[in-house]
């Protein structure tokens, strides 16, 4: 007889540079917390549940594949053998967190945010994908096309994920319309403000991309600004990113 196949999900929680394992009671190993996918359900939403059911968190799932149509978060896959469960057909994702709260279920109790699988018992295969999980999509380049992704799908959370919780962005629109900030603002509640009311004002507004520069800690996105009813403008803005995040964005037009 065939052993029994399932689907699964694995999902790497990620925060501040520090990846979560739990400490597998039944397995008696540390791995990512995960389950099997349910009936209906796209591996994405299955990781977004386990995630949430599993530890208490709740994570950003954001585009770092190179494939088009590849869910976002999507890291690798892989198979094992899971004892009576039989072979699991494993999608396995990364997720940003907000917080380093866990809330343990019974499936474990200990469970560790770290930077390294060194003196820890667990499998090749979820070393080799903590060390993809821990760099992915945190490179300059990925950081930059990630923001004009998330601006042009209006992902608020999604791009307001991409900042440093007191990120400096300067511009001269802001200048322009708000003088009293004189063209910059900083922390993630005044880039909210600012962008909810740019996606208010222009729910058309697009930008194409049309390179991306790269040095260390810092890119430049080259991009075309295309509005209806606008002659389209040039854009170029030079991220700072520190641990993958951006730290400072300056805004020059021409």
């Amino acid at each position: 007889m065939n052993p029994r196949r399932a689907f699964s999900v694995g999902v790497f929680p990620r925060l501040r540079g520090r990846i979560l394992l739990i400490e597998h009671k039944r397995l008696q190993c540390w791995l990512p917390p995960g389950g099997e996918i349910d009936d209906g359900e796209t591996p994405l939403e299955a990781a977004a549940r386990e995630l949430h059911e599993e530890t208490g968190l709740r994570g950003s799932f954001v585009n770092i594949s190179p494939v088009e149509g590849a869910p976002a978060g999507w890291i690798g896959y892989e198979e094992h053998m899971a004892g009576s469960k039989g072979l699991h057909m494993n999608f396995v994702f990364v997720a940003d967190v907000e917080t380093d709260r866990v809330a343990p279920n019974d499936e474990f109790e200990h469970y560790r945010w770290t930077d390294s699988t060194a003196g820890l018992e667990c499998p090749p295969n979820v070393r080799q994908l903590f060390n993809i999980a821990k760099n992915a999509g945190r490179d300059p380049a990925a950081v930059a096309r990630q923001w004009i992704i998330k601006f042009n799908e209006r992902d608020l959370e999604g791009l307001l994920n991409l900042y440093s919780e007191d990120a400096v962005h300067v511009s001269p629109k802001l200048r322009a319309r708000r003088p009293e900030t004189g063209g910059r603002v900083r922390g993630r509640a005044a880039l909210r403000d600012w962008y909810l009311d740019a996606f208010a004002r222009l729910p058309h507004l697009k930008y194409i991309e049309k390179h991306i520069s790269v040095s260390e800690g810092r890119a430049v996105l080259e991009y075309e600004r295309v509005n209806p009813g606008e002659e389209n403008m040039m854009v170029a803005e030079v991220y700072s990113i520190m641990d993958g995040k951006i730290i400072e964005s300056f805004v020059y037009h021409g």
